[in-house]
């Protein structure tokens, strides 16, 4: 297979090879094991192999335009979740509490490459994205997850879709984290019913292969991959890795956010990404 790399300084990383061929679906054995233990949950994985890969707090916060009004996040990136789990667990992501049904975005051009109709696990039901490094600006691959849909989106594995472009609605489908806790011998407090929201990840690599794991509801795990501080996605711009990020100087961590308006707009136009809701202008 014909392969055209370039070479580029990942932050926090060895120089690597990024190819520009097409991804390819490879089978676990493909992975090795502190990928697949910091990236899939199993009561086998190590949650310092999480850490190891990026899942470790940053500091950094969402800066919008300030003639617009746009949805925030209520729990934050790599936030302890230990108590919601009944073990040692971190937040994947970021959550953005939106109403029922409300349309979530792609947040840059890309390709369906997984989807998992997924009930028996938090984050419920979930699609995954890839990106290519042309198609966000940033100099590796990148792997956008959109959790706990209403229900799957129309779309297919193997589509393309464009920054913009509904790939799902709001809900809060997946186990709470009180059942989380029960079905790993814990404690239940109260009751307390998971209010709707977009859970919202990016993982990372410098190889363009993937692998799909049918486990435990369903995981994408990028080869090499790593985790990134989403809100770091829409920084642009080096250092990536989250323990980098996290030395950087408090002004910095405040995050420009490129953004949608709901006629389509672009904020600042002509930009590769987008929040995966649409903003409003200010009344």
């Amino acid at each position: 297979m014909f392969l055209e790399s370039r070479r580029f300084a990942l932050a926090g990383l060895l120089l690597l090879t990024v190819g520009t061929t097409h991804a390819e679906k490879v089978s676990k054995s493909e992975l090795d094991d502190k990928t697949y233990s910091g990236i899939v949950r199993c009561r086998d994985c190590d949650p310092q192999d999480s850490i190891d890969l990026g899942m470790l707090q940053t500091g950094t916060e969402p800066v919008f335009p300030k003639d617009f009004q746009c949805p925030g996040i209520d729990d934050g990136w790599a936030m302890d979740y230990g108590d919601r789990r009944a073990k040692v667990a971190f937040h994947g992501g970021i959550d953005i509490p939106m109403p029922f049904g409300s349309p979530i975005l792609s947040v840059a051009d890309g390709e369906v490459v997984a989807m998992f109709n997924n009930l028996e696990t938090p984050v419920g039901i979930r699609i995954f994205l890839r990106h290519k490094p042309e198609q966000t600006g940033l100099p590796f691959w990148t792997y956008s997850e959109y959790a706990h849909l209403q229900e799957l989106p129309d779309l297919h594995v193997g589509q393309k879709v464009k920054r913009g472009d509904v790939v799902g609605l709001t809900s809060n489908t997946g186990i709470s984290g009180q059942e989380t806790r029960e079905k790993n011998g814990g404690e239940i407090r109260k009751k307390i019913v998971r209010r709707p929201a977009l859970h919202f990840s990016i993982m990372y690599s410098a190889q363009a292969d993937y692998a799909v794991i049918q486990r435990s509801g369903g995981y994408l795990v990028p080869v090499n991959g790593r985790w990134m501080d989403p809100l770091v996605f829409f920084r642009g711009a080096p250092p990536y890795s989250s323990s980098e990020v996290a030395e950087m100087p408090s002004s910095d961590k405040r995050i420009q956010i490129p953004i949608q308006l709901i006629d389509g707009k672009s904020v600042p136009e002509r930009s590769k990404l987008t929040w995966p809701y649409a903003c409003s202008p200010r009344p």
